[in-house]
């Protein structure tokens, strides 16, 4: 006998609502929007429905307190490699059939696995809704992680890795996470090093599958055209045999201390003719009460293409194509990091030059046209974030997986439009560094120690 599920009105339905209403053409803005629906199943998933009938699609999306930041020592790669797999054989269909069945509804079936997420997700129009359910299903709870997809996975993954060694943005991207972060788990690499992953063998997927993709470490998100009581009963009875893990769920990593004083790391690529560089500090985590105006902030700085370190570095003085800030928020710590690249002739000027950029609008503060003009693309922007059943859910998902307030999607625009002249300088001070911080060139390491020379102490590393 199934226990009985749970039901009640989810504190966040009138931010929901709102969403909702935001999401749909301005025709629709006046139609009655419904509840969203929260439900706790017996095995402790926790279930969010989101009616919007707007298109006959449904959109499932499962989200579990796993990621690359549970990696064991040795293993890295290992969360990634079970997302992998994931998809490449379910219950008792194998990987091709599972593409074919999919694919034969014109739906979408999908894993992925980040830092501190793992993400299964599955679109479908609402008459294929009972056929997306049982593939979703079987995917979550029942792959097979057969040996053969094992071995193809592992291949790909290794694959992967010998071909990142020669791509200078990969080896800048993990470069600078394994300086910042340190011997924090948070510098796991996604995908692993060549020795990690050889490591890996499929009793490590399964266990990892069973231990931290579970009902009692996850969220499930359905939006689209449902009936909150029908697909509920629907969901409850699909996965009435999805066992909790009973594992302790908590952030693996504590908050990573401030960078003291800058250091530059520079990571020796002979060939190159451009240096790669990456800067950036420790900030704060994404439930963090200044999110708002740190996102008003970085748009005016280093967000668009509009921005100023886009108009003085790439515009004004030629110095490169691509330039962006931005910051990396995970549940327990974040990061603010600025991305570029450019000549090695031109090297020590990009970098001192936008060192400048960022602590000129830190000390001076913005033009009151420049937080007008942020405000008001944030403002436009989100809508458009909310359109799609899937996106609606991803928003929802966040907003639980933080610990967001509930109202938090409602009030999106009334908090942007809040941020003062006052919020933006504060917050520029104290968390767009341009002193203490830790700066990673990949290019010559000769070349770069005599360009940066004066700048900070300078080591010089192999690709790693």
């Amino acid at each position: 006998m199934i226990a009985r599920m749970r039901l009640c009105v989810a504190p966040l339905a009138a931010a929901l609502v709102t969403a909702a209403v935001l999401a749909a053409p301005a025709s629709a803005a006046t139609a009655r929007a419904a509840a969203a629906v929260r439900a706790k199943l017996p095995n402790g998933l926790t279930v969010i429905v989101q009616p919007s009938p707007r298109l006959p699609v449904v959109s499932f999306r499962l989200v579990s307190r796993a990621g690359s930041v549970q990696d064991p020592a040795g293993k890295e790669g290992l969360a990634r490699m079970t997302a992998e797999l994931l998809t490449q054989g379910a219950g008792t269909r194998t990987a091709q059939q599972v593409a074919e069945d999919i694919e034969f509804v014109g739906g979408s079936l999908e894993a992925s696995s980040r830092t501190e997420q793992f993400t299964v997700s599955c679109d479908v129009l609402k008459k294929d809704l009972a056929t997306g359910l049982g593939l979703f299903h079987d995917v979550v709870v029942k792959p097979t992680f057969s040996a053969e997809e094992f071995a193809r996975k592992q291949e790909e993954a290794l694959g992967t890795i010998a071909s990142n060694r020669s791509e200078p943005s990969v080896i800048a991207e993990q470069a600078f996470s394994s300086y910042l972060w340190g011997d924090s788990p948070l510098a796991h690499p996604a995908i692993g090093t060549e020795k990690s992953v050889k490591a890996l063998a499929r009793d490590d997927v399964a266990s990892f599958h069973r231990r931290f993709v579970a009902p009692d470490r996850s969220l499930l998100v359905i939006a689209g055209d449902v009936e909150p009581a029908a697909i509920l009963a629907q969901v409850r009875k699909a996965f009435a045999d999805w066992k909790p893990s009973g594992e302790p769920v908590r952030d693996p990593y504590a908050a990573p201390a401030p960078v003291a004083a800058r250091g530059i790391r520079v990571v020796d690529k002979p060939e190159a003719t451009q240096a790669q560089i990456r800067m950036g500090c420790i900030a704060v985590p994404r439930n963090h009460p200044d999110y708002d105006a740190i996102q008003v902030a970085n748009t005016i700085l280093g967000d668009g293409f509009t921005s100023r370190l886009v108009n003085a570095i790439r515009v004004e003085k030629g110095l490169t194509y691509s330039i962006s800030s931005g910051f990396t928020q995970h549940r327990g710590a974040g990061a603010f990091r600025v991305s570029t690249f450019t000549r090695n002739a031109k090297l020590r000027e990009c970098v001192d030059a936008t060192l400048a950029e960022i602590g000129k609008l830190a000390n001076e503060g913005p033009t009151q046209a420049e937080l007008d003009k942020a405000r008001n693309y944030l403002v436009g922007q989100y809508p458009l974030e909310l359109q799609a059943a899937s996106d609606l859910a991803a928003q929802i998902a966040t907003v639980e997986f933080y610990g967001l307030p509930q109202d938090w999607i409602a009030k999106y625009n009334d908090r942007v439009r809040a941020v003062t002249m006052a919020d933006v300088k504060r917050v520029l001070g104290a968390y767009f560094c341009s002193d203490k911080l830790r700066i990673v060139v990949v290019t010559q390491g000769d070349v770069a120690k005599q360009a940066l020379d004066g700048l900070g102490p300078v080591e010089v590393r192999p690709i790693d």
